[in-house]
């Protein structure tokens, strides 16, 4: 029931944005397997075993390498705050659309980060909660584009 929630809240903050939820095609130089329509939903992620730079709207670029199984992470940051910090991460993912996936992990400073995918389009929505000084958590919403690496 949870995952349920989960997914239907990523669908909705999907919808709200004005994406759509069926995806079209991915290009095929991008190493992302190609979407179409009728294709079917599945339990490994497009992301497994491979390497992605996420370049977010506030200077950030992100490396991030996923496991072969999809469920961890290895992220370096590569520009803009934090340049050089490393972590790895256990992930939570579901499928909430044709080429469209949600991913969930903490960090270990405690920053929370929620990404939808979109492998039709090779953009990510991102959301994180951090700390502030004062104790109190702020969230933050970013969009970014997906690039595969390696």
């Amino acid at each position: 029931m949870k995952r349920r929630l989960v997914a239907l809240a990523a669908a909705l903050a999907i919808s709200a944005s004005g994406a759509t939820l069926v995806a079209t095609q991915a290009s095929a130089d991008d190493g992302t397997a190609a979407v179409a329509a009728g294709a079917a939903y599945t339990s490994l992620p497009p992301f497994a075993g491979k390497t992605f730079l996420i370049t977010v709207d506030n200077g950030n670029v992100y490396r991030n390498t996923y496991s072969a199984d999809g469920t961890s992470l290895h992220s370096e940051t590569v520009q803009g705050t934090g340049v050089g910090e490393v972590f790895d991460a256990t992930l939570a993912n579901t499928q909430v659309g044709l080429g469209l996936w949600f991913s969930n992990w903490v960090e270990p400073n405690g920053v929370t980060v929620s990404h939808v995918l979109n492998f039709a389009n090779r953009t990510v929505q991102v959301y994180f909660t951090f700390a502030t000084a004062s104790g109190t958590r702020l969230g933050q919403l970013h969009s970014a584009t997906l690039t595969r690496v390696a």
